[in-house]
């Protein structure tokens, strides 16, 4: 009877053991779920940013009937230099560096739940690793 109890005993502690990796695991897919969202908006965030760019650029290149000169030179230099090439450029720049954070992170979440498969979750992890490095190589 003491063998049984103990095999009981031994059960519970490792039912209890399963029960805290199932409320880990949900805590990790939830927080992915988040940030693959906050991704989402901030790759929508650099399109829109990579766009404004481009039209900031054709603006640049525009030939305005009015504006001639000293004046038109200015004005495009300025346009060029201080807003498209430093400003929209650094502000992608951040945009990118955010990213790369978010994939960083996203990664790390999702290796913490393939962890939990054994082999081939280590084999999961291994090319999510891989796929997370070539997408901050081109994003």
């Amino acid at each position: 009877m003491g063998e049984k109890i103990e095999l009981q005993q031994q059960y519970s502690a490792k039912q209890s053991e399963l029960n805290v990796c199932y409320r880990q695991i949900t805590s990790l897919e939830d927080k992915i779920s988040q940030l693959e969202a906050l991704k989402k908006e901030f790759v929508q965030l650099k399109s829109d940013a990579n766009q404004l760019k481009r039209d900031l650029t054709m603006e640049t290149l525009q030939v305005h009937e009015y504006w001639q000169g000293q004046l038109f030179e200015d004005y495009q230099n300025l346009l060029k230099t201080n807003l498209i090439d430093e400003g929209m450029s650094s502000y992608i720049k951040n945009i990118d560096t955010n990213l790369d954070a978010l994939n960083d992170e996203l990664m790390r979440l999702q290796n913490e739940v393939y962890r939990t498969e054994g082999i081939i979750g280590g084999i999961k992890a291994s090319l999510n690793w891989l796929s997370t490095k070539i997408e901050n190589l081109i994003n």
